[in-house]
C-alpha cells in the first residue's frame, strides 16, 4: 500500500474508519453486542483528524435512526449504529424511511449475532432489508468491512436513499491491519465476484484485497472470461465466505470448487446468476436465514438450509462448514482424489478437554445479592426479567423470563392481571436496568401505573450500560465524548409518574433489602394501595469493573473455610464465580484471582446455613 499507514483494528473500529473518511458528519447510537465499538472509533479518528463529526449514544434504538435520518434529509452524510435486534425498535421509523429521497447520506451499521452469542435471537438483518427493498452489504472481513462503510456511504449519497451495511460478530470484533487515509482518498472497489486460485479459471485474475489476502484470486465473468463449467461450486458471503475460502483451500480443492462471494444484496450482480446457471450443483452457506438461497431460486440444483444440508439455525462455524463442503464433494465424486490428507481439526483437539463455565455474573457483582435478597425474600415469586448483565440472574432462580428490552415491565403487568382475575395476589418482582429503563422501561411502567398493576419493580442501577462496553446512561451527566451534560435521575421520574413507594438500597445491605422487599409486598397488599400502584425499589451501587477502588472487605480477608460445612448452598444460592467447593477437602475455596473481598459469601453463609440436625 505504499505510504499508508498501517495499524492493527477490530472490525467495528475498521467501519469507523470508513465512515469518517467517507466524509461523515453525525453518527448516533445505542450500545448493543456487538455493534459497541463503533461510535467510540468515530469519536477517537474525528479526534485524530481534527474533525467536526457529532457523535452520540442515544436512548434508544428509534431515536438514533430519527436523529440520523434527520440529519440525512438536510444534505448531511450520517450513520446510525445497532444490533440485529435494535433494528426492531428502530423498525416503524425505518419502515417509513427506507423509500424517502434524502439529500445527504444515510448508513444503518446492523451487526448481526448469529448464535446467537450475546442476543435473545439471531435474525438476520440481509432478510427483512431485502424484503422491504433495501440495498445491504455483507462484508467477509474487518478490511472489507471498513471498505464497506466507505463504499456504503458513497453509495447512499449518489443514490440519495438509505443503505445497511450488516457484518456480524467475527467481522465486527476479529482484528487486521486497516490502511489509514486521509478522508475523501480512498479509492474503493469491491472484490465481488469468483474467488478461485490464482491460474485457475479464467486468464485475468488480480489479488484479492480482503479476507483470504494471498491465496485466491477474483475473476469478473464477461465474454473474454466466462463463468466456470463443472459439477459444483459455492456461493458465500459474509464471514462465512472467508471460512469457507479456507476450508476449500485446506481440503486442497482450490481448483475444483469455485466460489463466488456475493457483498451486494438488493440487488445482486448478474453474474451471480451467470455463475450458479453454469454449475450443475451450488452449495449456498450464509449466516444465518435463507436470502441467498431464496434470490438464486434454482430448485433442486441448489443445497442449503432448505434441504437440511446446512443447519436451519446457529452460527456457521469452521467444522460446520468443513462438515458440509467434505459431504457434498464425496457425493458429487470430488472428494476421493481432492481432499488433503491433513489431520482434522476435530481429530487434532481429541486429546483437549475443556471444562465448560457458563456465563455468570462477575465477583462482587451488586446484581448478584439484588437476586439473592429476591429469591430468599419470595422464593415462590414470579420473576420477569429482562436484557442486560441482570439477564444472568437466571442461574440464581431470579430471572424466568426475558423476551425483550423493557419486556420484563409489561410481563409483570400482565402477570397480575391475570391472576387478580383468578382471585389471586401473588408476589411478583421484574427486575430491570437503568439503561435498559430509559431504553424502554418508562412506557410499560406508565401503564402500569395508570392501570392498576400491582407489583414489584427492582431497578438495577450500576451507573453504566455495563455489558455492551460501560457506555454512560442517562444518569451519568456525561456525552459519548466525555463532554459533561445534564443528569437525569431515575427516582425523578419514577416519582413524576405518581409511584408511591419508592425505596433507594445499596444491594450489598443485603437483610435491608430483604427486608425492603418485604416492605413492598405488604404496600401492594394493604389498604394504603387503594389505587392499586406498582412498588419501586432502585439497587444502587456503581458496575464492579467500573468502580475506581474496590469495595471495602466487610470483614478484612474473607475466610468463609474456616466455618464451611460442605453444604454449598452458597454456590448453589449465590453463583459466586470466586467460590469453589474443592473436593478432597469437602468445603469452600476462595479463588483469590476472583475474589474481591466484598464479604458477601460470609452474610449469605450465615443466612442459608443449614443446622446440622436438618443435614443428618
Amino acid at each position: 500500500m505504499g505510504n499508508i499507514k498501517m495499524e492493527v483494528m477490530i472490525g467495528n473500529y475498521s467501519i469507523a474508519r470508513g465512515l469518517v473518511e467517507a466524509g461523515l458528519e453525525l453518527a448516533a447510537a445505542y450500545p448493543g453486542t456487538p455493534s459497541s465499538e463503533i461510535i467510540p472509533g468515530i469519536i477517537e479518528f474525528n479526534k485524530r483528524e481534527g474533525g467536526h463529526i457529532h457523535a452520540e449514544w442515544s436512548t434508544n434504538e428509534r431515536c438514533a435512526f430519527e436523529v440520523a435520518f434527520g440529519a440525512a434529509l438536510t444534505g448531511k452524510k450520517a450513520a446510525c449504529m445497532m444490533k440485529q435486534v435494535g433494528l426492531n425498535v428502530a423498525f416503524p421509523s425505518f419502515l417509513s424511511a427506507r423509500r424517502k429521497r434524502i439529500k445527504g447520506g444515510l448508513v444503518i451499521i446492523c451487526c448481526d449475532d448469529p448464535g446467537p452469542q450475546s442476543s435473545q435471537t439471531e435474525q438476520d438483518t440481509r432478510l427483512i432489508t431485502t424484503l422491504m427493498g433495501v440495498t445491504v452489504f455483507d462484508p467477509c472481513s474487518p478490511r472489507e468491512a471498513g471498505d464497506v462503510a466507505y463504499h456504503a456511504m458513497e453509495y447512499s449519497y449518489k443514490h440519495k436513499v438509505p443503505v445497511v451495511v450488516r457484518p456480524t460478530h467475527r467481522v465486527s470484533h476479529a482484528r487486521e491491519n486497516i490502511g489509514l487515509y486521509k478522508p475523501g482518498t480512498r479509492k474503493v472497489v469491491l472484490n465481488e465476484g469468483i474467488f478461485l486460485q490464482s491460474g485457475g479459471f479464467g486468464t485475468h485474475t488480480k489479488g484479492l484485497k480482503d479476507g483470504i489476502e494471498g491465496k485466491v484470486g477474483v475473476v469478473k465473468p464477461s465474454d473474454k472470461n466466462p463463468p466456470p463449467k463443472g459439477k459444483f461450486g459455492i456461493v458465500a458471503s459474509g464471514m462465512t465466505f472467508s471460512i469457507t475460502a479456507d476450508v476449500v483451500h485446506e481440503l486442497n480443492m482450490l481448483y475444483k470448487i469455485p466460489i463466488y462471494k456475493v457483498i451486494k444484496i438488493n440487488p445482486v450482480e448478474k453474474g451471480l446468476f451467470d455463475f450458479v446457471d453454469s454449475l450443475e450443483k451450488i452449495l449456498v452457506l450464509e449466516e444465518t436465514d435463507i436470502v441467498l438461497e431464496s434470490v438464486i431460486h434454482r430448485g433442486n440444483k441448489v443445497f442449503g438450509r432448505k434441504n437440511g444440508y446446512v443447519p436451519a439455525a446457529g452460527e456457521l462455524t469452521y467444522d460446520t462448514i468443513r462438515d458440509i463442503i467434505e459431504r457434498l464433494a464425496n457425493e458429487t465424486g470430488l472428494g476421493k482424489s481432492g481432499f488433503s490428507p491433513d489431520i482434522s481439526i476435530e481429530d487434532s483437539l481429541k486429546e483437549i478437554t475443556f471444562t465448560p463455565r457458563p456465563p455468570t455474573l462477575c465477583a462482587g457483582c451488586p446484581h448478584r445479592s439484588a437476586f439473592f435478597a429476591m429469591k430468599h425474600a419470595f422464593p415462590d415469586a414470579i420473576f420477569p426479567g429482562d436484557i442486560g448483565c441482570y439477564t444472568l440472574g437466571i442461574s440464581m432462580g431470579a430471572v424466568d423470563t426475558c423476551i425483550d428490552m423493557g419486556g420484563g415491565v409489561d410481563l409483570a403487568s400482565g402477570f397480575y392481571k391475570a391472576f387478580s382475575q383468578d382471585g389471586k395476589f401473588i408476589p411478583i418482582i421484574a427486575s430491570i436496568g437503568d439503561s435498559t429503563f430509559f431504553h424502554a422501561g418508562l412506557e410499560p411502567l406508565y401503564d402500569a401505573r395508570l392501570t392498576g398493576k400491582r407489583f414489584i419493580l427492582v431497578i438495577m442501577d450500576n451507573s453504566t450500560t455495563a455489558m455492551t462496553g460501560m457506555q454512560p446512561t442517562p444518569q451519568s451527566g456525561i456525552t459519548a465524548d466525555g463532554t459533561k451534560t445534564h443528569s437525569i435521575n431515575i427516582q425523578d421520574v419514577v416519582k413524576a409518574f405518581g409511584v408511591d413507594f419508592l425505596r433507594i438500597i445499596d444491594p450489598y445491605d443485603i437483610p435491608l433489602l430483604i427486608e425492603t422487599l418485604k416492605e413492598a409486598y405488604n404496600y401492594l397488599a394493604s389498604d394504603n394501595n387503594l389505587e392499586h400502584k406498582p412498588a419501586m425499589i432502585i439497587t444502587k451501587r456503581e458496575c464492579i469493573l467500573s468502580a475506581k477502588t474496590k469495595p471495602d472487605a466487610s470483614s478484612g480477608a474473607v475466610d468463609i473455610e474456616q466455618n464451611c460445612i460442605g453444604c454449598k448452598v452458597c454456590t448453589k444460592y449465590f453463583d459466586c464465580p470466586a467460590l469453589v467447593f474443592d473436593n478432597e477437602k469437602q468445603k469452600i475455596t476462595i479463588d483469590e484471582g476472583l475474589c474481591i473481598k466484598c464479604g458477601l459469601c460470609l452474610v449469605v453463609c450465615s443466612m442459608k446455613r443449614p443446622s446440622k440436625k436438618a443435614k443428618k
